[in-house]
């Protein structure tokens, strides 16, 4: 089965690839592309984060690969280094060019997932979606939803100006949830939000938790709601479905993505929905 991967490659790198005009993607190198069991038709998307993006390259399908660096050797362009374990090389059939001005927008960034389920962390007060560059170091594996969207931008299918001015952080609105159902769903734990009320709303929504944590009988969690953020805007979710339940109204979310750290606001907050920092 095809796989798809990420690698980061450093701001210098990008400058150096950037300053050779029409540079073609041949090959990547890395420690870890064995360890990871790249092989044969897997992809491999090239990175770099730096001012506060992240910097979509290029794509690489891999013809060659993984060899080691006495086999890579003749594959490799004149006067490039062998200085790595593992080398990958695109299929040569494919003349790809390397990409300098390219984004990756906050749509995408919001609904991005590793393979393992986890997202990216993002830097400052989360608002503006600032990716953290410690979440794409070295090698990792991509769901198959996000190598669709990112070979999408590739293509042209997505448009990036479009897509980030399109979404208004600060007008969102934001739902009061208390601890530690707030931290179950940024973890993928809770998917259904039980309430008494149906919601028409669909998209994203900040998750406030709660200043006064669920203690009641009947509502253990190994989660101590004491030692998690309360007061704050600890992420955002996806409200993707409202049904009736029968007891009571089922909200189907998707996607969270944690603010780290948690981000403060001055409005009041209210017990459903409010806007922390003013109605659009």
């Amino acid at each position: 089965m095809t796989r798809s991967f990420i690698q980061l490659w450093t701001r210098a790198e990008f400058e150096v690839w950037k300053s050779a005009p029409n540079s073609p993607l041949i090959y990547a190198a890395s420690n870890q592309f064995k360890q990871r069991g790249i092989t044969k038709g897997d992809h491999l998307f090239i990175v770099a984060c730096f001012a506060d993006a992240l910097h979509l390259m290029g794509c690489l399908k891999v013809e060659f690969g993984t060899l080691n660096a006495v086999e890579a050797k003749n594959l490799l362009p004149k006067g490039a280094h062998t200085w790595a374990n593992d080398y990958v090389f695109h299929d040569r059939s494919l003349n790809t060019r390397m990409r300098f001005d390219l984004h990756v927008p906050v749509s995408v960034l919001t609904s991005f997932r590793f393979a393992d389920g986890t997202n990216p962390k993002f830097k400052g007060d989360g608002s503006e979606f600032k990716p953290d560059p410690q979440t794409f170091r070295g090698v990792r594996e991509l769901s198959s939803n996000t190598a669709i969207n990112l070979a999408k931008l590739l293509d042209g299918k997505v448009s990036p100006k479009n897509e980030v001015t399109s979404v208004e952080p600060e007008k969102i609105r934001a739902l009061s949830i208390r601890q530690p159902y707030a931290e179950r769903i940024l973890r993928g734990d809770k998917k259904i939000e039980y309430r008494t009320w149906p919601t028409t709303h669909r998209g994203k929504i900040y998750i406030y938790a709660a200043k006064t944590p669920v203690l009641l009988p009947g509502h253990e969690d190994p989660l101590d709601p004491l030692k998690l953020p309360r007061g704050v805007l600890v992420g955002t979710v996806e409200i993707v479905d409202c049904k009736k339940g029968e007891k009571y109204f089922e909200w189907a979310l998707r996607n969270p993505v944690r603010f780290d750290p948690p981000r403060t606001f001055n409005a009041f907050p209210q017990a459903g929905y409010f806007y922390p920092f003013g109605k659009p």
